[in-house]
């Protein structure tokens, strides 16, 4: 049994991106529902833990190879982390294992998405390795995103597998075998019927500069890669776009502190008649609070600000910055330090530069005019890891955002798996809330994906491009987008019944064995 439940731990990591086995899904989680059947509840503990946590590990091993420079102890508590992290991921499978032990495997697939949804909430909240998200590539599939998010395709492939099991373990395996066949054309069709041909709405310009993560040091190597940035911008901005997109920090410097700087975009968004929209890093107030931002050029959106150079006052023409962005769910241990706010032991911890980010509080949805539609288009962005919370994304569409912009940094994952990862990951949020989304990621991958999922275009990992394409219009208000995360609230439910009457099916049980 430990074998089969390692086994299959190690095929399910294969089912993620890049390795594209996504079929892998409907079936490796049948050992694990046997086991649960099989064992008593100590032992349905141990081989839940040890599948959850070897999946974690078969899965997210490039943790352990981030390219961040830190010093040597930093470096070895940063592994000892990765490892509990693993152990932490694996205690969820664990619990999914008693609880689906408890009420019975009828219950595994609501289970399943309702500690998936736990995962996303708290301070170290990692909501990576969803199930659901092995079905990225199979847009019609995910078309079930629209109603139930990310949490109902988990669930749906966890009914899949158990039905698997029940065809070879149970009596009437026709029956099972026809439900089955059912519970797969149904979201297929449902998809199939769903996605149609959106119009264009406006052109955009992804630019991914390929700044290496440790190439921002020094003042020579950061005028360097601003003027290699401007260039970049300068020549997008002659392809006629209706807006550029830039990544997470790409102008290095505090752009609102850089009047140079902002002049030099400002131009480029009137000369042109383009938006701007770029990652930056923030300080506020006086420098002494740090925040993970980003803002919007719109042309003639400008004020005229003066300074003195040469005993001559030269008038500047400078962005407004009426919006600006700064990034509400930090990474833990990185940006931040968990609860660093609530525990005051943990703020005597000398931690270094790690975890000196603030979070930031405002839902920003910026408004941008459209040259080529001659309308205006609203956008929010989902600065790196926000783009793999659900519930953050539908609150910026709830408030009116048409297009999602996912603007990171994935260099410091290297050439590992977690690139691929993350980008399938934040193109779900576009079908569960029925908007395009466009990524622009320093080092890739960045894309262009539409309101069903479809990844028109691409770059690769670790060059220098500008993506240039059309950005299909929004759909109307998906069901997940109004109600949110409604089935997992009648998943809760379901499961509260099923353990109210847990008691009372018991005593049955026993009366029955009684009389027999």
């Amino acid at each position: 049994m430990i074998i089969a439940l390692i086994v299959s731990a190690f095929g399910l990591s294969f089912a993620f991106a890049p390795f594209g086995a996504r079929f892998l899904a409907y079936f490796a989680l049948i050992p694990l529902l046997a086991m649960i059947e099989r064992h008593h509840f100590k032992k349905v503990f141990l081989y839940g833990l040890l599948f959850g946590a070897v999946f974690a590990l078969f899965h997210l091993w490039w943790l352990y190879f981030l390219i961040v420079p830190v010093e040597p102890v930093t470096r070895i508590l940063l592994l000892l982390g990765v490892t509990i992290l693993f152990v932490y991921l694996g205690l969820y499978t664990a619990v999914f294992a008693i609880a689906t032990k408890f009420l019975g495997l009828g219950f595994a697939p609501l289970i399943w998405a309702v500690l998936e949804f736990v995962r996303t909430k708290s301070e170290i909240g990692f909501p990576w390795g969803f199930l659901g998200y092995t079905q990225t590539p199979y847009t019609p599939i995910v078309q079930m995103g629209s109603v139930f998010g990310v949490y109902g395709l988990s669930a749906w492939l966890v009914w899949i597998n158990l039905l698997v099991l029940w065809i070879f373990k149970r009596k009437h395996k026709l029956t099972y075998a026809v439900i089955l066949i059912i519970s797969l054309i149904l979201p297929i069709g449902y998809g199939l019927i769903r996605m149609k041909e959106k119009p264009a709405v406006l052109k955009v310009a992804i630019v991914q500069p390929n700044v290496g993560p440790n190439e921002k040091g020094d003042r020579e190597s950061r005028n360097r890669l601003l003027v290699e940035l401007t260039g970049l911008v300068r020549s997008s901005a002659e392809q006629k776009p209706d807006l550029i997109i830039l990544p997470e920090t790409a102008t290095i410097v505090d752009i609102t502190r850089s009047r140079d700087l902002q002049a030099a975009f400002q131009a480029m968004a009137d000369s042109h008649q383009v938006s701007i929209f770029t990652g930056t890093p923030l300080f506020e107030p006086e420098g002494s609070v740090y925040y993970n931002s980003a803002v919007l050029f719109n042309p003639g959106q400008v004020r005229v600000d003066s300074i003195t150079e040469n005993d001559s006052i030269v008038y500047l023409t400078l962005p407004r910055f009426d919006q600006i962005y700064r990034k509400i769910h930090l990474v833990p241990f990185s940006e931040r330090i968990p609860y660093v706010d609530k525990i005051a032991l943990i703020r005597k911890i000398e931690t270094g530069d790690m975890g000196d980010c603030t979070p930031g509080k405002e839902r920003t949805v910026f408004d941008m005019p459209s040259r080529s539609q001659n309308t205006a288009h609203k956008l929010s962005a989902l600065i790196c890891f926000e783009s793999i919370f659900p519930d953050l994304a539908r609150e910026f569409t709830s408030q009116g955002a048409d297009m999602l912009v996912n603007i990171t940094n994935d260099g410091w994952f290297g050439k590992t798996p977690g690139p691929y990862q993350h980008c399938e990951l934040a193109v779900l949020r576009s079908v569960e809330n029925g908007v395009p989304l466009i990524r622009s990621a320093n080092n890739g991958i960045s894309l262009i994906s539409d309101p069903y999922a479809r990844v028109k275009k691409r770059t690769g990992l670790f060059t220098q491009t500008v993506l240039v394409d059309s950005v299909s219009g929004p759909l109307r208000p998906t069901f997940y987008r109004s109600y949110g995360d409604i089935f997992i609230y009648f998943g809760l439910a379901i499961i509260g019944i099923g353990l109210i009457l847990k008691p009372f099916k018991h005593k049955k049980s026993k009366h029955t064995r009684r009389l027999t």
